[in-house]
């Protein structure tokens, strides 16, 4: 019941299409059952009864009813199939969307090659449910009830021999699609590993390249793929093993009959025509009942593919507020903030207020808890302990959209996306103009370099940008934030992989993406935070010091060491 109730909500979208093709599939066990019913009339009038004027209209019949059958059959699967790809189509829509708005730190948990084997891999499975499922029981059960109505007409008594063997075959196929769940389950695993692997030689190619570990990544594949085979190939062995018994069965069926009927014949109980038709009808009725037992397997592939998209589907989203912050006007306040990652603290118990347009330096050893820092303030996660507030309201009260369209960040690692550039500096606002995003593109130091390429700003940049050089990436990200003109800016080592001319270049950008903006500020190199207004000094999760680059200087031996290793950078 559990099973069917999830089937139920998942084709509900689909009903219209499964009932015609319910009607079709109705016609077809009805057409199914007439060529059965004809081989009586087709012997017994033609051969036993000597109406040879018979041998060419019965042959048309048969042909027609052929004909016939093979037209509601394409119709048939056509709408099945259509609503197998339909119902693939709109639950990787559905699960696309949810990831979307899962907290980040979901994405800490579970690596990115298997959120994507669930989305991919798991939900092709589900299309099974209609071209397998639905499919095979809409057309293949009343073809069997029609079939043994036929057979039963004939001669019940040879029929109910058929029957002594259901029980058998219906035992066997539920034993084996309970093992057929469990080895699909540990496919679906297998397949994940496996994209997982992918995802890292696709990521990591560089890293491998200068590591020379080409031979140990293909090692490591090839075994993670042989795994996947091994377990493939116990599923089909399951699946066969069940085809297997159905064929052995069928065969005792109708030796079974054979034996009886025979009799029945040369005692003159039955026509030889009764004989054939009962006979063509309990073969034929095999054929489905194989299909079943096939389906039923693909039903277990299919629960365990649904436990898989259901974990997804039930990591709660987001929570988000319900006030609209529509400006920035005081400032943003930690009070007691603590966050853990897993029970280890990264922050603890941190008090500080940045005044609207102050720029805040935040530095100390790497592990301090920097980015964390930063990264409670567009709510990528939030306190486990205390509160941030902005303009004196707890940013948990914020509806999250309104909250993040006041906050421009510009990272480190910047993520660009394998469109143009108009498209990744339109990123910051979808409704700005090419003159918007060229003065944008201006602003941060870019349009210098866009204009020279090929296409110039249609110009397609790759996955993460990485035609482009680092300090390019970096401008079109800078460029991307100021056409979003958020009030609060987040900049996190925004300059500190790039040589000395890109960082001078991006540095005078990054001075015109600060200007009249609240700035908190990571960074690695001294020249970029030493005219902060404030430095906060993070070590150990805690909050050791706040002042001036002066003032700390002279009485934060913390501080002294940071910029004896700052300024070793910066030469």
């Amino acid at each position: 019941m559990q099973i069917l109730k999830k089937i139920l909500k998942l084709t509900k979208p689909y009903w219209p299409r499964v009932f015609l093709g319910t009607i079709l599939g109705a016609l077809i066990s009805g057409v199914t059952g007439a060529i059965a019913w004809l081989v009586k009339p087709a012997l017994d009038i033609i051969f036993v009864g000597k109406r040879y004027e018979y041998l060419t209209l019965i042959p048309l019949g048969v042909i027609i009813l052929f004909t016939l059958k093979g037209l509601i059959q394409f119709g048939y699967t056509y709408l099945m199939k259509s609503s197998a790809m339909k119902l693939v189509r709109d639950t990787q829509n559905k699960l696309h969307n949810h990831i979307l708005f899962v907290p980040a730190g979901y994405f800490h948990k579970e690596s990115s090659g298997m959120v994507i084997s669930r989305v991919i891999n798991d939900v092709r499975v589900l299309s099974a449910l209609f071209t397998e499922v639905i499919q095979t029981a809409v057309v293949q059960i009343p073809t069997i009830l029609v079939l043994l109505g036929v057979a039963f007409y004939r001669k019940w008594d040879l029929t109910l021999i058929t029957f002594m063997l259901f029980p058998f075959i219906a035992y066997s196929t539920k034993r084996v699609g309970k093992r057929v769940k469990k080895r699909s389950l540990e496919v679906q695993k297998k397949w994940s590993y496996l994209t997982h692997r992918l995802s890292e030689t696709i990521i990591g190619a560089k890293v491998i390249k200068v590591f020379n570990k080409e031979d140990y990544r293909d090692k490591k594949f090839k075994e993670e793929n042989q795994r996947l085979y091994r377990e493939n190939m116990k599923v089909i062995k399951l699946k066969e093993g069940t085809k297997l018994l159905i064929d052995v069965i069928t065969g005792i069926a109708i030796g079974l009959i054979l034996w009886y009927g025979g009799r029945q014949v040369k005692g003159g109980a039955i026509t030889s025509g009764d004989f054939a038709s009962i006979i063509a009808a309990i073969y034929l009725i095999f054929a489905p009942v194989k299909k079943l037992g096939d389906s039923y397997n693909f039903l277990q592939e299919i629960k365990s593919a649904l436990e898989r998209i259901e974990n997804i589907l039930l990591i709660k989203k987001e929570v988000t507020g319900t006030i609209e912050l529509k400006e920035f006007k005081e400032g943003i306040r930690y009070e007691h903030v603590s966050f853990a990652y897993n029970d280890s603290h990264v922050l603890k118990d941190v008090n500080l207020e940045i005044k609207a347009g102050e720029v805040i330096a935040v530095v100390g050893p790497s592990g301090a808890g920097k980015t964390t820092f930063c990264d409670l303030i567009p709510r990528f996660y939030d306190p486990t302990a205390g509160s941030i507030k902005i303009d004196n309201r707890d940013i948990r009260d914020f509806d999250l959209k309104s909250l993040r369209n006041l906050i421009g960040i510009v990272n480190q690692d910047i993520i660009l996306f394998n469109d143009t550039i108009f498209e990744n500096i339109a990123f910051g606002n979808d409704r700005a103009s090419l003159d918007d995003i060229k003065i944008a593109a201006e602003m941060a130091y870019a349009n210098e370099f866009i204009e020279k390429l090929p296409d110039g700003y249609n110009t397609i940049i790759g996955e993460r940008g990485l035609t482009l050089s680092g300090g390019q990436r970096q401008r079109l990200a800078i460029a991307r934030a100021i056409l979003k003109n958020p009030p609060i800016l987040i900049l996190d080592e925004a300059t500190s992989s790039l040589d000395t001319i890109s960082e001078s270049i991006v540095q005078k950008a990054i001075e015109r993406l600060m200007k009249n903006r609240t700035t908190i500020v990571i960074a690695h190199r001294l020249s970029t935070i030493r005219n902060a207004d404030r430095m906060v000094i993070l070590h150990d999760g805690k909050i050791q010091d706040i002042g001036t680059h002066d003032e700390l200087i002279l009485k934060s031996p913390i501080y002294s060491d940071l910029c004896s290793n700052l300024m070793r950078s910066d030469s």
